[in-house]
């Protein structure tokens, strides 16, 4: 009764801040109890060689010729891995695996064949498909693991190192580790097969351009430029046979990472009583109305 004089609250409004309160803090209880604890592995890579085929000529630039590069600024490799790890053809590549939908989706395949999706929320959408003349499942395809990639794979690029932090969430510690190890050598991979096609793409339009060209100087610069677009490709082909290189080795978080223990229990500390003073003045609000 002391703490109802201090707050100077009446013994229905009071009761109503112990409910509230208590719900919220039993509420995040139950999420922090149930919820799902996730590890997370990391992994840092960085450019393993300029992806340059050199700046143009001064004999191309003068006489005016458009072609299919960018001159003077080297390309980032990093850059182009962080767009095409987070592409559907990536997700689709990962897929014609067959190992790795059975890694991350594990909980769905029995060792045979490919089950339906568990849990409520699922149970009830499938429910919903069937009702509508939907089909009620399907087993994995690449717009899932899109989609399961977009939910769990973090990038971070640190634009003045040029490096990038890859990071994804699992819980199983070693199956984190094993798809992270799964997408860093498949995107550099998927990478290289890239940079294959736009050299082989350069080389054959230069090609063109001479065969069709009429003037000596225009012929003579575009086999300039063509030796200097095949002395860079072989240079970064010597240097490493990697189109990234990963610093360091694969770490694992010790304790899970996944849910923000102390975050969802703060919040649900502050959040409580929050709530129930703001229904508390609202009740104040709606009868100081009347």
């Amino acid at each position: 009764m002391e703490s109802k004089k201090i707050l100077n609250i009446p013994i229905k409004e009071f009761r109503i801040l112990i409910a509230v309160t208590s719900i919220i803090w039993i509420l995040t209880a139950v999420y922090l109890a149930t919820a799902t604890p996730k590890y997370t592995a990391s992994i840092t890579i960085g450019s393993a060689a300029l992806d340059n085929q050199g700046s143009a000529p001064s004999g191309i630039s003068s006489l005016g010729l458009s072609l299919p590069i960018s001159f003077g600024t080297p390309s980032k490799p990093t850059d182009k891995y962080i767009y095409i790890i987070s592409t559907p053809s990536f997700a689709k590549r990962l897929m014609e695996r067959g190992d790795f939908a059975k890694l991350i989706f594990a909980d769905r395949w029995d060792g045979k064949e490919w089950t339906a999706p568990k849990g409520i929320t699922n149970t009830v959408s499938m429910w919903l498909r069937e009702l509508f003349g939907y089909q009620a499942w399907a087993p994995p395809d690449e717009n899932d693991v899109s989609k399961y990639l977009n939910n769990n794979l973090v990038l971070r690029p640190d634009t003045s190192t040029d490096f990038v932090e890859i990071s994804f969430d699992h819980s199983d510690p070693k199956i984190a580790a094993q798809v992270l190890e799964i997408i860093t050598n498949e995107g550099d991979r998927y990478l290289k097969e890239a940079n294959e096609e736009a050299y082989q793409s350069q080389v054959d339009f230069i090609l063109r351009r001479i065969q069709e060209s009429g003037n000596l100087e225009v012929t003579n610069a575009l086999r300039s430029y063509l030796m200097n677009v095949v002395l860079n490709k072989t240079l970064i082909d010597e240097s490493t046979k990697y189109a990234v290189r990963v610093w360091g080795t694969t770490s694992v978080s010790s304790l899970p990472t996944k849910p923000p223990v102390l975050l969802a229990a703060l919040l649900g500390f502050i959040l409580g009583p929050i709530l129930a003073f703001s229904i508390i003045f609202f009740g104040r609000w709606i009868k100081s109305g009347r």
